[in-house]
């Protein structure tokens, strides 16, 4: 007796559905085991289960946070892809130099991130906050989400120490040759690395959980054994280790820059072409220490506050993931907007305005100066001709 193809297939995608959903009960239970407190998510995929409020509530809410997770999506994508294309664009003016190879890196890196974890954020959303994959999905969004937070933090810590070695020992950066070399050197270093401590979670040593409110995952910074709470001490010590030095390196270049500019030697040594390239710098540093320090410190604050054992907040903990998210959209946009030739034409239009409106202070300076000679003319006139009258009678 033949079973008809239709009625077998049937038969093997339901029971294969079966076995994934009993798959995905057992992962939240033991999930469910490790403090994870996640009110929002239900793993139970069986057509009979009733929703609670809280649920319901949190399903109607997906709908619009659909909408802004492609929103965001879409600024990464077309805002790294910018930024690569205007970076490739004006390579006669950098030359492929050390600190735009650096930067490349970075826009690559933020590119992988967002190719890589806003997909299976949209699909948690787009399935009513229901998690998608179990365990191995986990493991490698949480390996994603790692390697690209670190990585990008490192990126940026070798660009400000190539900027200050550059700024404070010049003579020392530009007799090392093969800055191209060296370059390529740190930057293989720096994705080997990150890739490895990433990695370790995976082979045992630290663990990868689903984090408030089920949509993404992160290594298990409230764990229990002693391995789990080492290597979660172990990456945000070095995040903030790493971020420190970024902000550090980069105030002292800023220091440098403004004593070379009160100096008064280094003012007649240096031409104009060099005094607004120093102004680029400074500008350019600033807002990558605004950046820098405000996306990425709270969410490595909030990961050893909570390994310390303090009181669970996994609102703090949700906005803090979140602002370390936001940080793959504005990396890119400080390039665009503070890149040397939009920051040029700024000061271009600035000097422009101030000439419009110095010109007429100018045409009434210049017309008081004309009446006040007039003036002082006619006085002395009206001085000498008593005088030549006097004389004359004489």
């Amino acid at each position: 007796m033949t079973i008809p193809i239709n009625v077998f297939l049937h038969t093997v995608i339901g029971e294969t559905k079966q076995a994934i959903a009993a798959d995905n009960q057992t992962w939240f239970k033991r999930m469910s085991s490790t403090d994870f407190s996640a009110t929002t998510v239900s793993m139970n995929v069986t057509n009979n289960t009733t929703l609670n409020s809280t649920a319901m509530d949190t399903d109607s809410k997906s709908k619009g946070y659909v909408g802004m997770i492609i929103a965001m999506f879409l600024l990464a994508l077309v805002f790294n892809i910018s930024a690569l294309i205007m970076i490739v664009r004006s390579t006669k003016s950098h030359k492929w130099s050390a600190f735009y190879r650096l930067m490349v890196s970075l826009n690559i890196t933020d590119l992988v991130g967002s190719v890589t974890c806003f997909p299976v954020l949209l699909a948690t959303y787009a399935n009513n906050v229901q998690w998608q994959g179990g365990q191995p999905v986990c493991d490698y969004t949480g390996y994603m989400i790692s390697f690209v937070f670190l990585s990008s933090a490192s990126i940026i810590g070798a660009m400000s120490t190539e900027r200050f070695v550059g700024v404070w020992f010049p003579f020392f950066y530009n007799k090392s040759g093969a800055k191209e070399r060296r370059t390529n050197i740190i930057l293989g270093g720096i994705w080997t690395t990150t890739a490895c401590i990433a990695l370790l979670p995976i082979i045992g040593f630290g663990e990868y959980v689903l984090q408030y409110p089920g949509t993404w995952c992160f290594y298990n910074f409230r764990a229990k054994n002693l391995a789990d709470k080492v290597y979660a001490y172990l990456y945000s010590v070095i995040w903030i280790l790493i971020i420190f030095c970024t902000v550090l390196f980069n105030l002292l270049v800023i220091v440098k820059l403004v004593m070379r500019r009160v100096s008064a030697s280094d003012k007649k040594k240096q031409n104009s072409k060099a005094k607004r390239n120093e102004i680029y710098s400074i500008v350019l540093l600033v807002v990558i220490v605004i950046v820098t320090a405000t996306c990425g410190v709270p969410l490595a604050i909030r990961a050893i506050v909570n390994e310390s054992g303090s009181e669970k907040n996994n609102n703090a903990d949700l906005h803090a993931s979140r602002m370390a998210t936001f940080n793959m959209i504005l990396d890119p946009l400080v390039y665009i907007f503070f890149r040397r030739e939009n920051l040029e034409w700024l000061f271009r239009f600035i000097r422009k305005k101030r000439g419009k409106s110095s010109k007429p202070s100018e045409e009434s300076s210049s017309a008081s100066a004309k009446t006040d000679e007039t003036n002082r003319s006619a006085t002395n006139l009206e001085k000498i001709q008593p005088e030549f009258s006097g004389a004359v009678t004489t």
